[in-house]
């Protein structure tokens, strides 16, 4: 995909202007879409609001903030003043319930539920993040595109937890899924399932590193945190985006795996707007990739 695809790209402006404003008033309830504007690797939440779906994701972000655009309405430039800058490479990125969108913001129609998230952040080590944690439960309730998956959850007995607040939320859980699948275990388990070598290069801002859990830190780079005795990350095991999302809940020892699992289920606020995380033995958060 395009890194301007990646960066938010839309219809023309005209085009956009063209949309009806029935679609303005957001409705109650589980049927409301969501506009989230961060920055920072969502370190800190600039406004949230609720949207209509039915409309285009560009069109709901113009209902939020002041929008800007480049290359005749192609290219998100700023949100409420705060503008891209290609020589220090921060920029404008979406997210549709974690996933990061392949197409333009404009084309991109809005589903009852969805969880709209833009984040003004430093690309030029990862313009591409294909799977996002904060939007859990999203991805697993409502997908992408409108299309609704089956995820599985495995693991140890703590698993249930997951597989509970994710019946809870609406999900469809299964005991087999091709896809989508959430993952309690081990680090050992988790390299032998993705070698080291795999969990690089992908997208990763928290990942594991032959044992060891390295962290995006930005414009510091990725670096190992020996505090770290757990991790949160989402993947992408297809090649096709919205297609497939592997959420990785993984310790050092299953009863860090299982605390990181009881964070995951019990306090989402933990995990909102993260791209992913790295957690204690007892489960607290205290790392998150992309920020210093």
């Amino acid at each position: 995909m395009g890194a301007r695809h990646a960066l938010g790209l839309g219809l023309t402006v005209a085009a956009v202007a063209a949309c009806g404003t029935s679609l303005a008033k957001a409705p109650s309830g589980p049927r409301a879409a969501t506009v989230t504007i961060t920055r920072g690797y969502g370190e800190r939440t600039l406004s949230a609001a609720r949207a209509a779906p039915g409309q285009s994701a560009l069109m709901a972000l113009r209902r939020v903030s002041r929008v800007s655009t480049m290359y005749g309405g192609r290219f998100v430039q700023a949100i409420d003043g705060l503008a891209g800058n290609q020589s220090q490479g921060m920029a404008w990125l979406y997210f549709v319930n974690g996933i990061q969108a392949n197409i333009g913001s404009a084309d991109y129609t809005l589903h009852p539920g969805d969880r709209e998230w833009w984040d003004y952040r430093y690309w030029n080590d990862l313009i591409q993040v294909p799977v996002a944690i904060g939007a859990w439960p999203e991805p697993f309730v409502h997908g992408y595109g409108g299309h609704r998956p089956s995820v599985s959850v495995s693991g140890p007995a703590c698993a249930g937890t997951v597989r509970t607040a994710l019946r809870r939320a609406g999900a469809r859980v299964v005991a087999r899924s091709s896809g989508w699948s959430v993952r309690v275990e081990t680090f050992a388990q988790a390299a032998s399932e993705v070698p080291s070598s795999l969990w690089q290069g992908r997208g990763l801002t928290v990942s594991l590193d032959h044992g060891r859990v390295m962290v995006y830190r930005g414009r510091a780079g990725l670096r190992p945190d020996p505090r770290a005795h757990a991790l949160i990350a989402g993947r992408q095991p297809g090649p096709a985006t919205g297609a497939s999302a592997e959420l990785v809940v993984a310790g050092d020892t299953t009863a860090a795996a299982c605390a990181a699992a009881h964070t995951l289920a019990a306090d989402p606020g933990a995990v909102r707007d993260a791209y992913a995380v790295a957690l204690d033995a007892s489960g607290h958060v205290i790392a998150y990739g992309g920020r210093p």
